[in-house]
C-alpha cells in the first residue's frame, strides 16, 4: 500500500511534540510493510499528481503559511485521513471544516481534544477515533533515580506554550528552583534576567530527557491554549513525576491519566502506533 504522509516538519527539522509523534506512527507503519512517502512544507507540489492508497493529513500550521496553495490539493485528496495534533486556529473554519468532513476518518489525541473540537463545530465529524500520543514506554518509565531537580520544564519557549506564566510563578515561589530545558526565539539571558530561581540549560537531545524526568520532583506547564494531548506532560507521567503545576483541567494527557489510571494510560501511550494503523487499516 503507497501511502502519503503530510506533515509540517520532519524531526530533524523541528523537534517537537508532534514531530516525535508523527515518526513513531510513520516508523511503525513502515515496520507493518506500507509503503510511505513523506510531504512537509518545502516539498513539491508535484507528490499530489502521484496516485496514493491512503493519505494522512497532520499538523499543517506551516504549510498552510509557507504554501497555501497545498491546502485544497490537500482536502481533495481521495482516501484521506485527518490526523489532528493541535487546538488552536490557524487555519479558517470552513477549511477545518472540509479537511475533517473529507476524511474517512478523524484521529484526536484525547477524549479532551475531540469534545474541543465538537463544542466548536458541533456533531459534524464521523468516523471518530481517540488514540494517544505514542511514547516510548522502555525509555520513559519509573525509576529509582535520586530527585535532584525541584521543578523542571521542557519544551519549546513560547508565549502560547505559556512562558509568562512560568516566569509568573517564578516570581512568586522564589523558594521553588526551576530548571529549563528547552528552545525558542528568545533571549535566555534577557529573558530569565533578575530570576535567581531560574537556571537555563538549553535545548537536550531527546533521548537526555527520560532521565531528566526521573529525577524531577515536580513539572511546570500552564499554556495559554488547550492541549490536546502535552507529550511533555504525558512522558512526565510516565516517568513518575507526582507534581504537574499548571492548569491540568486544560491537558488532554494529564485528564486521560487521571480517567483511566497508570497503567491504561502507559499501555494506550505504548501501543499507539499500532493502534493507530490497525485503525486506520480496518
Amino acid at each position: 500500500m503507497r501511502v502519503l504522509f503530510i506533515s509540517d516538519f520532519t524531526l530533524e527539522q523541528r523537534q517537537g511534540g508532534a514531530q516525535v509523534s508523527n515518526k513513531l506512527l510513520i516508523d511503525k507503519g513502515r515496520e507493518l510493510g506500507l509503503d510511505i512517502k513523506e510531504h512537509h512544507h518545502n516539498s513539491s507540489v508535484t507528490d499530489f499528481l502521484s496516485s496514493y492508497d491512503l493519505v494522512i493529513n497532520s499538523n499543517l500550521e506551516a504549510i498552510s503559511k509557507i504554501s497555501p496553495p497545498k491546502i485544497p490539493l490537500i482536502i481533495k485528496s481521495p482516501n484521506s485521513v485527518r490526523l489532528e495534533h493541535d487546538s488552536c486556529s490557524y487555519l479558517d473554519d470552513e477549511t477545518r471544516k472540509l479537511l475533517f468532513s473529507k476524511a474517512k476518518k478523524n484521529f484526536f489525541l484525547s477524549n479532551y481534544h475531540y469534545n474541543y473540537f465538537k463544542h466548536l463545530y458541533g456533531d459534524y465529524f464521523h468516523n471518530v477515533e481517540i488514540v494517544y500520543d505514542p511514547i516510548d514506554t522502555s525509555k520513559f518509565k519509573k525509576s529509582d533515580h535520586e530527585k535532584t531537580y525541584d521543578v523542571v520544564y521542557c519544551g519549546y519557549l513560547h508565549s502560547l506554550k505559556g512562558l509568562n506564566n512560568l516566569l509568573k510563578f517564578a516570581k512568586q515561589n522564589t523558594d521553588r528552583q526551576i530548571d529549563i530545558f528547552g528552545w525558542g526565539e528568545l533571549s535566555p539571558q534577557e529573558t530569565f534576567k533578575g530570576y535567581d530561581n531560574i537556571n537555563f540549560n538549553g535545548q537536550l537531545k531527546y533521548e537526555e530527557i527520560p532521565s531528566i524526568f526521573q529525577s524531577a520532583k515536580a513539572i511546570f506547564h500552564q499554556p495559554i491554549v488547550n492541549e490536546p494531548f502535552c507529550r511533555m506532560v504525558g512522558e512526565a507521567i510516565l516517568c513518575g513525576v507526582e507534581e504537574i503545576i499548571g492548569d491540568k483541567s486544560k491537558i488532554g494527557a494529564y485528564l486521560e491519566f487521571n480517567d483511566v489510571g497508570y497503567k491504561n494510560f502507559k499501555d494506550g501511550c505504548e501501543n499507539a502506533p499500532s493502534i493507530f494503523w490497525e485503525r486506520v487499516l480496518k
